[in-house]
């Protein structure tokens, strides 16, 4: 089966080495993770319905949860112990499940990312390297998320050991799960399950996307040293001879270069916008509802404790990778204005020309006269000053909640 999970190639066949995280989210994840362009049409099919009965398995948690949650709505310690894992469901049940429906958009930019905008070692070894110093945070928050699914399955085996009729989560079932074993076990496994596929999202995507702005934010780099590099050796030549045309020429590839990376950018913002949205989205009131709890019990809330600076580090390294794209490419308009095109002209006799390259250099300002923002859905950007928004949210949430305890 692993062999027909869609395994990233790198532009000479050989595979992409995926950290241990992806590796994990790749290996359990068959709900978001796509599949091999030669997967067998029945496997295909078999794709469908395990999507189909994992929505279907959510719905039935998100049902029980909710239950318990109206049940307890006048005992605030009670309701609170609910709502982070409630709120954490629902945030995975549109995100996971959106990305699995359409899988295969994300395979095809996967496809263009390690193709066309991975930067390999042999390639720039010092950008490789500043990579993976970069995504040591997102590796941070996915062990932390990784802790915290370890609390839960170590529960599930005390509970079984223990032969206790508990879940893992504070749900109530449309049935009788206490005097039939069976039952239980069955929701007990599907609780396991569900931890499964909330974790690994949630630590793979952020690996997925990370990879993808840094690598993005890399190519940006090398553009603009590549740009000076050429630019400097045209103008250290002694001859004026068609400097203006020279000139025009590694400008326009410049550009070409440019226009093929603002475009790449556009179809990570396409694919991740939605689920973006939807994480920032949740993150204020699920860090008030996870602080609230470690607050309140602290010693039976370790799982919790985990998941809560997890949740943190995962919005920091989100807003980071925001502010990373946006201070590279708000340089951009800058490395144009100032890439010493009136030294050209001065050393040119050709007024024509001057006029048309003076006009294609206004051309390249203006094309990057915005920074690139990722945004959720177009009502916010991701950067450090949304996460500091979401964190004095969340703040201003927990006090009240405490106030009313």
């Amino acid at each position: 089966m692993v062999n027909i999970l869609y395994r990233p190639r790198l532009p000479n066949g050989k595979h992409v080495p995926l950290n241990w995280s992806l590796k994990l989210y790749r290996w359990t994840n068959i709900i978001c993770w796509p599949l091999e362009d030669n997967a067998p049409y029945w496997f295909h099919l078999f794709d469908r319905f395990l999507w189909f009965l994992g929505f279907v398995t959510f719905v039935v948690h998100n049902d029980a949860e909710f239950r318990y949650l109206g049940v307890y709505f006048n005992n605030l310690d009670e309701m609170l112990t609910g709502v982070p894992t409630y709120l954490v469901l629902i945030e995975l049940h549109l995100r996971a499940f959106s990305l699995g429906w359409r899988k295969h958009d994300f395979k095809r930019l996967l496809k263009k990312f390690y193709a066309e905008i991975y930067i390999e070692e042999s390639v720039n070894s010092q950008l490789f390297n500043k990579i993976k110093r970069q995504i040591w945070p997102i590796l941070t928050f996915s062990l932390l998320y990784f802790l915290a699914l370890n609390s839960y399955i170590v529960t599930a085996v005390y509970v079984l050991s223990t032969n206790k009729r508990e879940l893992l989560y504070k749900m109530i079932p449309p049935v009788d799960y206490k005097n039939n074993f069976y039952i239980f076990f069955i929701l007990l496994m599907s609780n396991i399950w569900v931890g499964f596929i909330v974790t690994t999202m949630m630590f793979g995507e952020g690996n997925m996307l990370g990879l993808l702005i840094f690598n993005l934010n890399g190519r940006y780099i090398m553009m603009r040293e590549s740009f000076n590099n050429k630019l400097d050796t045209l103008l250290k030549s002694n001859t004026n001879t068609n400097i203006v045309q020279k000139y025009e020429r590694l400008l326009m590839e410049t550009l070409k270069e440019n226009l093929r990376l603002n475009k790449f950018a556009r179809e990570i913002q396409d694919e991740f916008s939605f689920r973006i949205f939807v994480m920032f989205s949740f993150s204020a009131i699920s860090l008030c509802a996870l602080g609230f709890k470690v607050y309140t019990s602290p010693v039976n809330s370790i799982g919790y404790a985990f998941w809560a600076i997890g949740k943190i580090q995962e919005i920091l390294a989100f807003g980071q990778l925001g502010s990373t794209i946006i201070s590279t490419t708000d340089q951009l308009s800058s490395m144009y204005y100032e890439s010493k095109w009136e030294t050209v002209i001065e050393r040119s006799l050709n007024s024509a020309e001057n006029v048309h390259l003076m006009k294609f250099v206004t051309l390249s300002i203006v094309t990057n006269r915005n920074p690139f923002h990722f945004t959720g859905l177009n009502f916010f950007n991701v950067s450090l000053v949304s996460v500091v928004a979401i964190l004095q949210g969340a703040g201003s949430y927990f006090t009240f909640l405490i106030s009313l305890r």
